[in-house]
């Protein structure tokens, strides 16, 4: 290339340069802001947000704006107006983020607006909706205003001196979704251990309660629960989410058969929190389901007939099977009294010896004295009655003894005649039910 060619080169792009920039000049200032999509000065830090105020008015039925009011907490989100209940972090979230990404397609200044009709034509008046977010270091409040074509609408960032046009992703979740979408359906929110139970239906009142690492059972009889079935019961409250919505208008409990209410279910964590159910009356014409609220918050929701017969068991179902809840490894020694005598057996570390009616201490099977153990403390029978012991019944008591000398347990047990089932009680009123074909070891 001569220095020619590289002269004209140099003046055809300084004449296109100088043509830019007229053209730039002669824009006007809209113009020149279109072209910016930045809805927020100042990028909203999505992850630390931690209050929502939605001001909405749309599809709740009321003549103002009601605001719904979320924080977040240790326990995650909750709604805290107009009423306290838990709130669904992941709509939450979703809700955040389509504030957080609103972009511009156009921008206009508030005095283009005064010869058009102002704010109030493009639904940005007095009172407009709006979502409100708030975090340690700022806050931002988004007014939604009108929708226009083609999925958008008009947005202002409060106090600021234009208007713009976004996608109307924010609106579809602010104004026209469903606010109850955004609240848990999880029935028993918290987290903390659960150490208590109730569980009144209709006239009878199941109570478990926890002490250490084992689970009583204190009403309508004081018996021994069953662990795995205790486990069972506390994973489903941890999971169990309601079948639906139904009204946040209570104005009459008798209206959902809740005064009074069929049955409650009350759980007691370790941090002394309570949580409580109402189940009211039939959700429908067809189906067992139910009405059902959390006691405080007043919102009715539906519980179908599979949700309600995992959370209110059967009573029977909860009352340990075994013929004892004390371990083998626990008992230094065992007596069995029965019409042919009494026996004793010792445990002298990993053997046994048998005496008769204080007689001489023998050395015995090792592997009969754990049978028995093993059956009276893990062997789970296979069916349950409430009801006092048949002494008439009895063939033997059996007594285990610690490793002070002290009784742990009396077992007692009976058999049907005509070598019928065997039947093991020890003092709760339950008799654990076992076949006919079952082998105790050691009885006469």
């Amino acid at each position: 290339m001569t220095w020619r060619h590289t002269f004209i080169a140099w003046i055809v792009a300084i004449l296109v340069s100088a043509l830019a920039w007229s053209l730039w000049g002669g824009v006007s200032e809209v113009e020149r802001t279109s072209i910016s999509r930045r809805v927020h000065d100042v990028a909203i830090p999505v992850d630390d947000v931690d209050r929502i105020v939605v001001r909405r008015s749309a599809g709740l039925g009321d003549e103002e704006n009601v605001d719904l009011v979320f924080e977040r907490t240790d326990r995650g989100w909750r709604q805290v107006e107009p009423f306290e209940v838990t709130a669904d972090g992941f709509q939450i979230r979703r809700l955040i983020l389509a504030a957080a990404d609103l972009e511009a397609t156009r921008r206009s200044p508030l005095k283009d607006l005064a010869e058009a009709g102002g704010l109030e034509r493009i639904g940005l008046g007095a009172d407009p909706d709006g979502v409100t977010l708030e975090w340690p270091e700022g806050a931002t409040r988004i007014e939604l205003g009108a929708r226009t074509v083609a999925g958008r609408a008009w947005v202002r960032i409060a106090g600021a001196d234009e208007v713009m046009v976004v996608d109307d992703d924010l609106h579809d979740r602010a104004i026209d979704d469903d606010p109850r979408n955004w609240r848990s359906r999880r029935i028993f929110p918290a987290e903390n251990e659960i150490t208590a139970i109730e569980i009144m239906n209709g006239e009878a009142t199941t109570r478990l309660e926890r002490d250490g690492r084992l689970w009583a059972m204190t009403s309508p009889i004081e018996t021994r629960a069953d662990p795995m079935a205790v486990d069972r019961l506390i994973g489903i409250y941890g999971r169990v989410d309601h079948d639906g919505f139904v009204s946040d208008r209570v104005d009459d409990l008798a209206d959902y058969g809740f005064d009074p209410p069929a049955a409650t279910l009350e759980l007691v964590r370790d941090d002394d929190a309570r949580e409580r159910v109402l189940i009211g009356g039939p959700s429908g014409i067809v189906g067992r389901g139910r009405f059902a609220m959390i006691d405080g918050v007043p919102t009715v929701f539906r519980l179908d007939e599979a949700t309600l017969a995992g959370m209110i068991p059967a009573i029977g179902s909860l009352i340990e099977p075994t013929g004892t809840g004390v371990s083998p490894a626990d008992v230094k020694s065992v007596v069995i009294d029965s019409g042919a005598g009494s026996l004793r057996l010792e445990r002298d570390l990993d053997r046994w010896t048998a005496g008769v009616d204080g007689g001489p201490a023998e050395p015995i099977d090792t592997e009969s004295v754990q049978g028995l153990l093993d059956l009276l403390s893990q062997t789970r029978s296979t069916d349950l009655q409430v009801q006092a012991f048949p002494s008439s019944l009895e063939v033997a008591t059996v007594v285990l003894h610690g490793f002070d000398g002290r009784p742990l347990d009396a077992i007692r047990i009976a058999r049907e005649p005509d070598q019928g089932r065997w039947a093991l009680e020890n003092g709760d009123g339950v008799l654990r039910l076992f076949p006919s074909g079952t082998k105790i070891p050691l009885l006469p």
